[in-house]
This record gives C-alpha cells, sequence and structure tokens, in this order.
C-alpha cells in the first residue's frame, strides 16, 4: 500500500521513514481517497496524478493505464523527468519481447514462408476461414482488433492502419501465423471440449520455462474483473458466463482461447485459468500456442484507452 497511484514506493523514502509525508497509496484505495481529501485541504487542490487514478479507478498509472505517461506526467517535472517518460513511450509502442520461453531471439526460418507458399490459397481460407482480400489476393483475417495481410510475395505480415498496409514485424504472431496456416490439414470442429495445457497431447511441453505465464495478468487484474472484462472487450473479445469473469479471444477465426479469473478470499488466492478448444493441439505447434497465448496475454495487459 506504500505505493502512490505514480508509481513512486514510499516506503523507500526516508521522508516517509521520518514522518513528513506519507504515501498517496494506490488509486482506488482509501488511503488515497484520504490524501486527495487532505491536499483540497491544505493547497487548495488534490494532486493531479492522483486524482486522474481515482476518477479512472486505476490503481498503478505505470501499471494500469494505457495513456501512460499522459500530459499529467509530461506537462510537470514531478515526479518523473523527460527521459524517463521518453523511454517508458519508446519501450511501450514496442510490442512484447520477441524471444522464445528460453529467452532466445525468435528468428522466422525461409522455410515457413516456403511452406505456406506451395500450399493451395483458396482451400486454407476454407479450413481457417480467414478472407481472402479482394485487392491483393492475399489472406486477410482479424488477430484480435487488427486486421492482419499475409503477403507472400514479400513473405511478411502487412497490417491495415490510417494511411493503408503497413509492414507489420510481429515475430511472435508471424511465427504463429506460418505455424497455422502451412499445418492446418482441415476444418476443425469446435465446441466438443475445453482444455487446458495440462490436458493436451504435448502437455508435458508446457511445464518449466515453457508454462504459460499468468503471473503479471493476476498482479493486474486479480482484485479487478471489471477491468479484465473491459481489456477483453476492447481487443475484441466476448464475455463469457464463467468463474467471476471469463473472456473469449479468437486470434484467428477458428482459434479461441478463454481467459477465466477467480476472484480470492480469505481462504485463497486470486487465480487465472487459459483454455482452448481441443482442436487446437490437431492445427497448431505447441510453441506456436506458446507464442499465440503470450501475444493475447501481451495485448490483455496493456489495457483499455481511456
Amino acid at each position: 500500500m506504500a505505493t502512490g497511484a505514480c508509481g513512486i514506493n514510499c516506503d523507500v523514502c526516508q521522508l516517509n521513514l521520518l514522518g513528513h509525508c506519507s504515501s498517496c497509496g494506490p488509486g482506488r484505495s482509501d488511503l488515497a481517497a484520504g490524501k486527495s481529501a487532505a491536499q483540497k485541504r491544505t493547497f487548495g487542490h488534490p494532486c493531479a496524478i492522483l486524482e486522474c487514478a481515482r476518477l479512472n479507478h486505476i490503481d498503478y498509472c505505470p501499471r494500469d493505464c494505457p495513456a501512460f505517461p499522459c500530459d499529467n506526467f509530461t506537462g510537470s517535472n514531478y515526479p518523473y523527468g523527460k527521459a524517463f517518460l521518453d523511454m517508458q513511450q519508446r519501450r511501450r509502442s514496442q510490442g512484447p519481447p520477441a524471444v522464445d520461453p528460453s529467452g532466445r531471439r525468435i528468428e522466422i526460418d525461409a522455410s515457413w514462408w516456403d511452406a505456406l507458399v506451395n500450399r493451395d490459397i483458396g482451400q486454407v481460407a476454407n479450413f481457417t476461414l480467414t478472407d481472402i482480400d479482394s485487392a491483393s489476393g492475399r489472406l486477410r483475417f482479424r488477430f484480435l482488433n487488427r486486421d492482419i495481410l499475409v503477403d507472400t510475395d514479400r513473405r511478411c505480415l502487412m497490417e491495415k492502419r490510417e494511411q493503408g498496409w503497413e509492414k507489420l514485424v510481429l515475430p511472435l504472431l508471424e511465427l504463429t501465423v506460418l505455424d497455422y496456416l502451412s499445418r492446418v490439414k482441415y476444418l476443425h470442429p469446435l465446441g466438443r471440449e475445453m482444455v487446458g495445457a495440462e490436458d493436451l497431447a504435448d502437455a508435458a511441453y508446457f511445464s518449466g520455462r515453457n508454462r504459460l505465464r499468468k503471473a503479471a495478468l493476476l498482479a493486474r487484474y486479480g482484485d479487478d474483473p471489471s477491468g479484465f472484462t473491459n481489456a477483453g472487450r476492447h481487443i475484441g473479445g466476448q464475455v463469457e458466463q464463467m468463474g467471476d469473469a471469463a473472456i473469449r479471444l479468437n486470434p484467428f477465426p477458428r482459434i479461441p482461447i478463454y481467459y477465466l479469473l477467480w476472484q480470492g478470499n480469505g481462504e485463497f488466492p486470486p487465480r487465472i485459468s487459459i483454455l482452448f478448444d481441443r482442436s487446437i493441439e490437431s492445427a497448431v505447434s505447441s510453441p506456436a500456442i506458446w507464442c499465440l497465448v503470450t501475444l493475447c496475454s501481451y495485448h490483455l495487459l496493456k489495457g483499455t484507452a481511456a
């Protein structure tokens, strides 16, 4: 509770230890409400950062707010400097780290593109229910809330933006797309069974360093189910009636991924389950499933725009 909405940890500040000031606390806490009221009494107005976090029901700006760093930070020299805020903006726009579970950088081998180029594009579209773009004749699909084109001539992914199609450098997605589109052999039936990674035929893969990572999602949404569902909706997900909160994401038309959140209580901590339709193990390799979940979790953590 000693970390303020701005991200400053008052536990490591001597002013706090000496009793000169106290922590503002997370934006949704009673501590923050009391601090804001005290600031109004003393200064005539509250801290703009703290009040914004309170009004928008955000605990920590650097962790929870997709608008960070906003004008409340950049328009002031308090509490962070320009170099720090520039670094935050730069890294937040880079996308997820392009590394595999062991931390090695993902490299896309040319053979992946060779395999896709040699396939019948109409057949692949039928098996995956992706579209064939009328202008280019290339496969086109919606990845969460983004339109993606698979350009086999240039051997890259393209993303639809305001000014047209632009090259998208996102190795986790490129690997998954190539794995799926070059591997799928028929239209897999959906809805027969919902399973976790531990129930897949290759369950042993998803252990140790290859486990599906949930700690960051729990830190962000463990006590914030409404924030969890709002983030899911923002990236094109559908709310499901499971757990205390649940979202179904469709990174590909025929590949649903379910995120279920259970809030903690005095006896049990909060937990998150990630489930799949059983058909995923026939359509996508285990490393590609790991990449796909990593991508979806990353976009859930990015949250929603204000």
